[in-house]
């Protein structure tokens, strides 16, 4: 961006000498430069342009235009919306009109293809302004506003709709001329045909990358890259020199992609249970994995050596406007497949599909789709809430951190007969339903039980005998040594017929010391049980602020909630005693044996220390307010009143002022609530 303020300088100083006369234009210096990078950044990102420091140049030019620049791969070079400007400004000052840098936009490494892009969509909104002065746009040809014919008929509407001319330094294009209909259409045709033909040049190269085993894009976890080498050792270079590379086993990762499988089938571990476990182990260096992701690792056929590529296409809907992403037919898929990539026993990977697609069945959102909040939540209550009028989903209204709040996108406008026209505070949702859900799930007679059973199973597990390890271990060397024997005498032929047998004794030695090490885990985990036992003081610590709890893990805590209590119907009514305020009403069956079903896939010992705590509920109503501080206090002012006590000195023992007392007792004897001003 310096070079290109530079460049404009340069080009505008030598272009308009006279605006350097009076003044409005200066040297490229490092102040002035700077000041130009961060002007340019901030109209980029907002579409905002200062139209006072335009304004004076039409003292000496009072004819102004705006210029527009892109180029659309990495791999080309910044200096091409360079060249670009240059060949605008230089047409514009053949008009004799001046372009100033409050109208200079750019997209670097944008595809035309995509009408949404930051700097295109900035700068129409600065040219439909009614207070700027652009009276013509200047682009250096036709394919650098858009690769999109449709988009292009799109600008050319707009300029006439406000009476601007649009014209190509390059190519000539004017739109004022009679022929620019049929110029649009044929430029449109052209861009179109190259574009197709780029598509099927690099899909065609593409295909014969996936046919070869190369590599095309990011490998999934337990996979890396390495250089391509032939027969004789020697690298295989690509047309341009650079090397190619193909996929192997990372021997860093792999590991942690068979602990997945084994996590997933033989420990009957939950999704939730491994992405926990591996943002805790940090697995290849992140902290962000998900339950998605999980599944997709453990349904992917990648760690048996094979993989598939075209299986889904990226088309743009022009109805809704958006990418979509559609499944090919099998014909078309590419699909690779080399043993000596299988990270995964075939067995292991069969049954870890088997059980994937069972709890797909199961599901009752199968066939569904999940929403962007259901499937990663930014609340406790992201994905649950759903309007009681229109059944839309609520979402953030302002994401803030301390001040988020949730509303119906339909509310405000009252579209699709929605009357939920307020918004409410995250803060006042979670402390209703939460307080609701601690208060009915948590009372004292099920905290009592839940603590009762607690101690029951800690006391029985304690005198369960320790499980001995010694013998297993041993066992386990054992097989170990023998792999490493049996691997020595495989390096050591070259018979196929030989290596085949070696290999069936190695994979049966490895299944059982893979069996036993997972024994030697449980054995381990069961000899460090805890043998205190809970006190019902100590346990409700554990809880007194239940929201703080769960905010910690907040898509796990929002899942669980969701499972509880199912989708909560909100609706508004208004405040008694206070016509201006509305206050939200939720409504909800939550369905604890539901929860307790969920909790017992991953450990049925949970279910069993929560049964008899809790029955299932019927409809139930909360009222979502925050009470004020007022109503918190009319009882306890009430109460000293009736002790005798003056309002002065109920006041000071509530820690208010002498006004605000006095609103308390009022609002204690009569029930109306004080009117601020």
């Amino acid at each position: 961006m310096v070079k290109l303020a530079t460049a404009y300088l340069e080009r505008q100083l030598k272009h308009w000498p006279k605006l350097a006369e009076a003044g409005l234009l200066s040297g490229p210096t490092d102040s002035v430069l700077a000041d130009m990078v961060a002007d340019f950044k901030l109209r980029h990102r907002t579409g905002k342009a200062d139209v006072e420091s335009v304004r004076p140049f039409l003292k000496i030019c009072p004819r102004l235009g705006g210029g527009y620049s892109r180029y659309s791969c990495d791999n080309s070079s910044p200096t091409s919306a360079l060249d670009q400007m240059v060949n605008e400004l230089d047409r514009a000052r053949r008009d004799e009109c001046f372009i100033p840098w409050a109208y200079v936009l750019c997209d670097y490494s944008v595809t035309g293809l995509d009408a949404s892009r930051q700097g295109y969509s900035s700068y129409k909104a600065i040219l439909a302004h009614e207070h700027h002065f652009i009276g013509t746009t200047y682009i250096d040809d036709f394919t650098r506003a858009s690769r999109d014919e449709i988009e292009w008929w799109r600008l050319a509407a707009l300029s006439k709709r406000l009476n601007k001319r649009l014209i190509g330094a390059s190519d000539h294009f004017d739109l004022s001329d009679p022929n620019s209909d049929l110029l649009i259409t044929m430029f449109g045709l052209v861009s179109r045909l190259f574009i197709k033909g780029l598509r099927e040049k690099s899909k065609r190269g593409m295909r014969g990358a996936a046919r070869r085993g190369t590599c095309l894009g990011k490998l999934s976890l337990g996979f890396t890259r390495r250089i391509h080498r032939d027969a004789s050792g020697n690298i295989v270079r690509r047309p341009d020199g650079r090397p190619r590379h193909e996929p192997c086993i990372d021997p860093v990762t792999r590991e942690y992609r068979l602990m997945a499988y084994e996590l997933y089938v033989k420990n009957n571990w939950s999704p939730h249970k491994i992405v926990r476990r591996f943002n805790e182990l940090k697995v290849d260096g992140s902290e962000r994995w998900s339950v998605l992701a999980i599944k997709q690792l453990l349904w992917s056929p990648a760690p048996i050596g094979v993989f598939i590529w075209n299986q889904t296409r990226r088309e743009y809907d022009h109805e809704s406007g958006k990418w979509v992403k559609v499944r090919n037919p099998r014909s078309e898929w590419e699909v690779f497949f080399d043993p000596n990539l299988a990270i995964v026993p075939l067995d292991l990977w069969r049954a870890a599909r088997r059980k994937l697609a069972e709890a797909r069945r199961k599901s009752p959102l199968t066939g569904r789709r999940k929403s962007r909040n259901q499937r990663c939540a930014t609340t406790l209550f992201s994905g649950t809430l759903i309007c009681e009028y229109c059944g839309n989903e609520l979402t953030l209204c302002r994401s803030k951190v301390k001040y988020k709040q949730m509303f119906c996108l339909n509310g405000p406008t009252g579209a699709c007969g929605c009357r939920l026209s307020s918004s409410k505070s995250t803060r006042v949702i979670e402390d209703c339903l939460l307080g609701f859900l601690r208060d009915t799930f948590f009372s004292d007679a099920a905290f009592d039980a839940v603590v009762t059973n607690a101690n029951v199973f800690l006391e029985e597990e304690a005198h369960k005998p320790q499980v001995d390890t010694a013998p297993m271990k041993a066992e386990v060397r054992q097989k170990e040594a023998a792999i490493a024997k049996l691997v020595q005498r495989v390096v050591a032929t070259d018979d196929p017929d030989i290596c085949n047998g070696y290999d069936k004794q190695i994979a049966e030695l490895q299944r059982g010391a893979n069996r036993l090490n997972a024994a030697i885990r449980d054995a381990e985990v069961h000899n460090c049980r805890p043998c205190q036992p809970l006190d019902v003081d100590s346990a409700k610590a554990y809880l007194a602020d239940l929201r703080k709890i769960l905010n910690q893990e907040i898509s796990v805590a929002a899942e669980a909630i969701r499972t509880l209590t199912g989708p909560i119907k909100i609706r508004q009514e208004p405040m008694p005693g206070n016509e201006r305020e509305v206050r939200w009403i939720a409504t909800f069956s939550p369905d604890f044996s539901r929860l307790l079903r969920q909790l017992a896939k991953d450990d049925p010992q949970a279910a069993e220390l929560l049964v008899g705590a809790c029955d299932d509920q019927q409809t139930i109503e909360v009222p979502l307010e925050a009470i004020p501080k007022y109503e918190k206090l009319a009882s306890i002012a009430r109460q000293l009143r009736e002790q005798g006590m003056n309002i002065q000195a109920i006041a000071t023992q509530l820690g208010v002022s002498w006004g605000y007392a006095k609103q308390i007792l009022l609002f204690a004897d009569t029930g109306r609530r004080p009117k601020w001003h």
